[in-house]
């Protein structure tokens, strides 16, 4: 089973997108185009036999069921929605011990992240990760194609 390991921010919307508000039932971001991009996602999973692991610092705010019914619907429908474990605060280190629990080879995963320098005390992720830009994210046809190769 392949596995795509995703960050949230910056790759299924703009960085600078959402505003994250605290009510009475916890924490919520808001704002329009949050998300945007997972239906766009969604459609390039479906059908595929691969795993969503999201490293992102979302995971600190919500639980796996929270991300899948209220952000993540559409992706949710088409994989299978896991969370790095929370406890481990680096997100290099998050995908190293998922990666290790889960006996992953190399070919078996890839990272979607806009922040690279968050990787570079792991040079052994550097190959699996593809670079997005904050400010396009799933909007750029590069990262489509190499999701799409990563598929194949």
């Amino acid at each position: 089973m392949k596995t795509i390991f995703l960050d949230i921010d910056g790759v299924l919307h703009p960085s600078t997108v959402g505003e994250l508000e605290y009510g009475p039932h916890g924490p919520r971001v808001t704002g329009p185009g949050v998300c945007a991009l997972e239906v766009k996602l969604a459609q390039i999973v479906s059908g595929k036999s691969v795993d969503i692991a999201i490293h992102s610092t979302w995971i600190y705010m919500f639980d796996a069921k929270t991300l899948r019914t209220e952000y993540l619907p559409q992706l949710g429908r088409a994989a299978r929605i896991q969370l790095t474990d929370r406890r481990i605060e680096s997100r290099a280190l998050r995908i190293l011990d998922y990666v290790r629990r889960r006996h992953l080879s190399d070919d078996e995963y890839l990272i979607l992240d806009d922040a690279p320098k968050e990787f570079a005390t792991a040079a052994s992720l550097l190959p699996r990760l593809v670079a997005c830009d904050p400010g396009r994210g799933l909007d750029d046809p590069v990262v489509v194609d190499q999701i799409e190769k990563f598929l194949r």
